[in-house]
């Protein structure tokens, strides 16, 4: 993945389009796992190459949080009994997956990317199945 690439999947999942892990999610009420890979890689690029921006962009802190906020509801919805939505394929490690991505949403508005070591230490908990769509980002000093 290089950084068109990650925009790219940033902008979809922002307006929850073409396979994103938002349309997915938004539109079509499933957990789609390659889709969730894609998105946190990208989100995990993004931070990394803006990483020494002294502030950032008010569009991509919006469709982060954006997606990132639409995600949540959607969880929480899912188990609001009083709520018509739920998501199929809704993985039983759902809260794992929360993690990761508040993770890499932290680190993008932290400006400290999530490091090939730090990657690896989430790893244990719940591994990255596309990684390799994501380059590796070395150790930061």
């Amino acid at each position: 993945m290089n950084m068109e690439e990650a925009i790219k999947i940033i902008d979809d999942n922002a307006a929850s389009e073409n396979d994103s892990f938002l349309d997915f999610m938004h539109e079509r009420s499933t957990f789609d796992e390659y889709a969730f890979w894609k998105f946190y890689n990208a989100v995990r690029l993004l931070g990394y190459e803006l990483r020494h921006e002294e502030s950032l962009s008010r569009e991509w802190t919006y469709k982060i949080m954006k997606s990132y906020e639409w995600y949540l509801l959607l969880i929480g919805f899912h188990f609001d009994e009083n709520d018509g939505i739920s998501v199929d394929k809704l993985p039983g490690n759902y809260s794992q997956y929360s993690v990761r991505l508040r993770t890499v949403v932290d680190a993008f508005l932290e400006g400290k990317p999530i490091t090939e070591e730090t990657e690896s230490w989430l790893n244990e908990a719940l591994e990255n199945k596309v990684k390799n769509d994501c380059p590796t980002i070395p150790k930061l000093h």
